[in-house]
């Protein structure tokens, strides 16, 4: 029983580390500035929750902002 713990365990542990090494793109909207910003999914999920107007990915491609690309 005490090893199926520990292997539980390091088993969230290791998710945790993984999921903080993976980054995404937001395009973080402030002040009608559109700017893109890469940063790990934990703390992306709780940028989301303090923007909300923020989104996923590129700016102007889909991913919020007032953006067009230029062409």
């Amino acid at each position: 029983m005490k090893s199926k713990i520990i292997l539980t365990v390091s088993l969230m542990i290791g998710t945790m580390i993984m999921a903080a090494a993976v980054k995404v793109d937001i395009c973080h909207n402030v002040d009608n500035n559109p700017h893109v910003i890469n940063v790990a999914i934990p703390a992306a999920i709780a940028h989301f929750i303090q923007h909300p107007n923020d989104t996923l990915g590129q700016c102007g491609e889909g991913g919020g902002g007032d953006e067009t690309p230029e062409k």
